[in-house]
Protein backbone atom coordinates (compact mmCIF):
# COMPACT_ATOMS: atom_id res chain seq x y z
CA UNK A 1 0.00 0.00 0.00
CA UNK A 2 1.33 3.42 -1.00
CA UNK A 3 0.37 6.33 1.22
CA UNK A 4 1.46 9.09 -1.15
CA UNK A 5 2.85 9.74 -4.63
CA UNK A 6 6.42 10.07 -3.35
CA UNK A 7 6.29 6.51 -2.01
CA UNK A 8 4.92 5.27 -5.34
CA UNK A 9 7.67 7.02 -7.28
CA UNK A 10 10.27 5.55 -4.95
CA UNK A 11 8.98 2.06 -5.67
CA UNK A 12 8.82 2.63 -9.42
CA UNK A 13 12.43 3.88 -9.44
CA UNK A 14 13.84 0.94 -7.43
CA UNK A 15 15.68 -1.43 -9.81
CA UNK A 16 15.58 -5.19 -9.52
CA UNK A 17 18.81 -7.23 -9.43
CA UNK A 18 18.06 -8.44 -12.96
CA UNK A 19 17.80 -4.87 -14.28
CA UNK A 20 21.01 -3.88 -12.53
CA UNK A 21 22.78 -6.80 -14.17
CA UNK A 22 21.35 -5.97 -17.61
CA UNK A 23 22.24 -2.28 -17.52
CA UNK A 24 25.63 -3.13 -16.11
CA UNK A 25 26.43 -4.57 -19.55
CA UNK A 26 25.16 -1.54 -21.45
CA UNK A 27 27.30 -0.28 -24.31
CA UNK A 28 26.98 3.46 -24.86
CA UNK A 29 24.76 6.12 -23.32
CA UNK A 30 20.98 5.92 -22.89
CA UNK A 31 18.76 8.46 -24.65
CA UNK A 32 15.06 8.61 -23.72
CA UNK A 33 13.01 10.43 -26.37
CA UNK A 34 9.72 11.81 -25.09
CA UNK A 35 10.85 11.58 -21.47
CA UNK A 36 8.45 14.23 -20.20
CA UNK A 37 5.33 12.08 -20.41
CA UNK A 38 3.62 10.08 -17.69
CA UNK A 39 6.07 7.18 -17.70
CA UNK A 40 9.27 8.91 -18.78
CA UNK A 41 10.51 10.48 -15.52
CA UNK A 42 10.04 7.23 -13.58
CA UNK A 43 11.82 5.25 -16.28
CA UNK A 44 14.76 7.67 -16.31
CA UNK A 45 15.15 7.50 -12.53
CA UNK A 46 14.96 3.72 -12.64
CA UNK A 47 17.64 3.51 -15.31
CA UNK A 48 19.96 5.92 -13.51
CA UNK A 49 19.66 4.03 -10.24
CA UNK A 50 20.27 0.69 -11.93
CA UNK A 51 23.36 2.04 -13.67
CA UNK A 52 24.70 3.52 -10.44
CA UNK A 53 24.10 0.26 -8.60
CA UNK A 54 26.05 -1.53 -11.33
CA UNK A 55 28.92 0.93 -10.96
CA UNK A 56 28.30 2.36 -14.44
CA UNK A 57 28.78 6.04 -13.66
CA UNK A 58 30.39 6.31 -17.10
CA UNK A 59 26.97 5.97 -18.78
CA UNK A 60 24.88 9.13 -19.21
CA UNK A 61 21.08 9.02 -19.16
CA UNK A 62 19.66 11.76 -21.39
CA UNK A 63 16.00 12.75 -20.99
CA UNK A 64 14.68 14.56 -24.07
CA UNK A 65 11.43 16.53 -23.96
CA UNK A 66 10.10 20.04 -24.46
CA UNK A 67 10.11 20.33 -20.65
CA UNK A 68 7.31 22.86 -20.44
CA UNK A 69 7.32 21.97 -16.74
CA UNK A 70 10.82 23.05 -15.78
CA UNK A 71 10.37 21.80 -12.23
CA UNK A 72 10.08 18.22 -13.53
CA UNK A 73 13.34 18.64 -15.43
CA UNK A 74 15.08 20.08 -12.38
CA UNK A 75 14.01 17.06 -10.32
CA UNK A 76 15.57 14.72 -12.86
CA UNK A 77 18.76 16.77 -12.97
CA UNK A 78 18.98 16.46 -9.18
CA UNK A 79 18.71 12.68 -9.65
CA UNK A 80 21.74 12.62 -11.93
CA UNK A 81 19.93 12.65 -15.27
CA UNK A 82 20.89 15.02 -18.09
CA UNK A 83 17.78 16.74 -19.41
CA UNK A 84 17.68 18.08 -22.96
CA UNK A 85 15.03 20.62 -23.99
CA UNK A 86 14.00 19.77 -27.55
CA UNK A 87 10.71 19.88 -29.45
CA UNK A 88 10.55 16.53 -31.23
CA UNK A 89 7.14 17.48 -32.66
CA UNK A 90 8.73 20.25 -34.73
CA UNK A 91 9.26 18.77 -38.21
CA UNK A 92 12.06 21.25 -38.96
CA UNK A 93 14.01 20.55 -35.75
CA UNK A 94 17.45 19.16 -36.51
CA UNK A 95 17.97 15.89 -34.66
CA UNK A 96 21.70 16.23 -35.23
CA UNK A 97 21.70 18.58 -32.25
CA UNK A 98 20.75 15.74 -29.91
CA UNK A 99 23.42 13.59 -28.21
CA UNK A 100 24.84 10.48 -29.78
CA UNK A 101 23.77 7.36 -27.92
CA UNK A 102 24.06 3.64 -28.35
CA UNK A 103 20.70 2.97 -26.70
CA UNK A 104 17.38 4.73 -27.27
CA UNK A 105 13.98 4.43 -25.63
CA UNK A 106 11.39 5.88 -28.02
CA UNK A 107 8.38 7.08 -26.02
CA UNK A 108 7.07 9.75 -28.38
CA UNK A 109 3.49 9.37 -29.55
CA UNK A 110 0.30 11.17 -30.52
CA UNK A 111 -2.45 9.49 -28.51
CA UNK A 112 -5.35 11.48 -27.12
CA UNK A 113 -7.38 13.44 -29.63
CA UNK A 114 -6.05 11.48 -32.60
CA UNK A 115 -9.56 10.97 -34.01
CA UNK A 116 -9.91 14.71 -34.57
CA UNK A 117 -6.41 15.15 -36.03
CA UNK A 118 -5.48 11.96 -37.88
CA UNK A 119 -2.80 13.61 -40.00
CA UNK A 120 -1.01 14.72 -36.84
CA UNK A 121 -1.14 11.18 -35.49
CA UNK A 122 0.48 9.85 -38.65
CA UNK A 123 3.14 12.58 -38.66
CA UNK A 124 4.16 11.82 -35.09
CA UNK A 125 3.63 8.08 -34.89
CA UNK A 126 4.82 7.02 -38.33
CA UNK A 127 6.92 9.81 -39.87
CA UNK A 128 9.03 10.67 -36.82
CA UNK A 129 10.44 7.15 -36.42
CA UNK A 130 11.95 7.47 -39.90
CA UNK A 131 13.83 10.60 -38.81
CA UNK A 132 14.96 8.90 -35.63
CA UNK A 133 16.30 5.79 -37.35
CA UNK A 134 18.21 7.92 -39.87
CA UNK A 135 19.74 9.94 -37.03
CA UNK A 136 20.73 6.88 -34.97
CA UNK A 137 20.93 4.00 -37.47
CA UNK A 138 23.30 1.92 -35.34
CA UNK A 139 21.60 2.35 -31.97
CA UNK A 140 19.60 -0.25 -30.09
CA UNK A 141 16.04 1.12 -29.98
CA UNK A 142 13.22 0.08 -27.67
CA UNK A 143 10.10 1.61 -29.22
CA UNK A 144 6.89 1.92 -27.22
CA UNK A 145 3.91 0.72 -29.24
CA UNK A 146 0.40 -0.41 -28.35
CA UNK A 147 -1.87 -3.43 -28.31
CA UNK A 148 -4.27 -1.40 -30.45
CA UNK A 149 -2.50 -2.77 -33.52
CA UNK A 150 -4.47 -5.99 -32.94
CA UNK A 151 -8.09 -6.38 -34.10
CA UNK A 152 -11.13 -6.17 -31.85
CA UNK A 153 -12.06 -9.59 -30.50
CA UNK A 154 -14.87 -10.93 -28.28
CA UNK A 155 -14.29 -10.61 -24.54
CA UNK A 156 -14.81 -14.36 -24.24
CA UNK A 157 -11.73 -14.98 -26.40
CA UNK A 158 -9.35 -13.83 -23.68
CA UNK A 159 -7.76 -11.26 -25.98
CA UNK A 160 -5.11 -11.37 -28.69
CA UNK A 161 -1.62 -12.78 -28.32
CA UNK A 162 1.62 -11.92 -30.12
CA UNK A 163 1.02 -14.78 -32.53
CA UNK A 164 -2.21 -13.21 -33.80
CA UNK A 165 -2.12 -11.17 -37.02
CA UNK A 166 -2.46 -7.42 -36.65
CA UNK A 167 -5.68 -5.69 -37.60
CA UNK A 168 -5.72 -2.07 -36.42
CA UNK A 169 -9.07 -0.33 -36.16
CA UNK A 170 -9.11 3.45 -36.61
CA UNK A 171 -6.54 6.11 -37.52
CA UNK A 172 -4.66 5.97 -34.20
CA UNK A 173 -4.15 2.23 -34.32
CA UNK A 174 -3.18 2.33 -37.99
CA UNK A 175 -0.62 5.08 -37.39
CA UNK A 176 0.87 3.00 -34.56
CA UNK A 177 1.25 0.04 -36.87
CA UNK A 178 2.90 2.48 -39.27
CA UNK A 179 5.40 3.30 -36.53
CA UNK A 180 6.23 -0.37 -36.11
CA UNK A 181 6.60 -0.85 -39.85
CA UNK A 182 8.99 2.11 -40.16
CA UNK A 183 11.17 0.79 -37.35
CA UNK A 184 11.03 -2.64 -38.96
CA UNK A 185 12.11 -1.16 -42.28
CA UNK A 186 15.14 0.41 -40.61
CA UNK A 187 16.04 -2.95 -39.11
CA UNK A 188 15.84 -4.65 -42.51
CA UNK A 189 17.58 -1.98 -44.58
CA UNK A 190 20.10 -0.42 -42.17
CA UNK A 191 20.56 -3.07 -39.53
CA UNK A 192 19.08 -0.92 -36.76
CA UNK A 193 18.38 -3.11 -33.73
CA UNK A 194 14.77 -2.49 -32.76
CA UNK A 195 12.30 -3.98 -30.29
CA UNK A 196 8.66 -2.87 -30.53
CA UNK A 197 7.00 -3.07 -27.10
CA UNK A 198 3.21 -3.30 -27.33
CA UNK A 199 1.57 -1.94 -24.19
CA UNK A 200 -2.05 -2.81 -23.47
CA UNK A 201 -2.96 -1.36 -20.08
CA UNK A 202 -1.29 1.19 -17.85
CA UNK A 203 -0.80 -0.25 -14.37
CA UNK A 204 0.24 2.97 -12.64
CA UNK A 205 -2.00 3.89 -9.72
CA UNK A 206 -2.45 7.46 -11.02
CA UNK A 207 -3.67 6.97 -14.59
CA UNK A 208 -4.72 4.45 -17.19
CA UNK A 209 -7.82 2.42 -17.96
CA UNK A 210 -7.99 0.64 -14.61
CA UNK A 211 -7.50 3.85 -12.64
CA UNK A 212 -10.14 5.65 -14.72
CA UNK A 213 -12.68 2.91 -13.99
CA UNK A 214 -11.79 2.88 -10.29
CA UNK A 215 -12.20 6.64 -9.96
CA UNK A 216 -15.67 6.48 -11.56
CA UNK A 217 -16.78 3.58 -9.37
CA UNK A 218 -15.54 5.37 -6.27
CA UNK A 219 -17.42 8.52 -7.24
CA UNK A 220 -20.57 6.61 -8.10
CA UNK A 221 -20.41 7.65 -11.75
CA UNK A 222 -21.42 5.54 -14.73
CA UNK A 223 -18.65 3.70 -16.56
Amino acid sequence: MFTDEAALEERLATPTPALIADLGRLEGDLLVLGAGGKMGPSLCRLARRALDAAGRTDVTVYAVSRWSDRAAADELEAAGISTVAFDLMNPTADLAGLPDAGNIVFMVGAKFGSAGAPSHAWAVNAAMPDRVTHRWPHARIAAFSTGNVYPLVPVSSGGCTESDPVGPVGEYAMSCLGRERIFGHAALTRGTRVANIRLNYAVDLRYGVLADIAYRVQAGESV
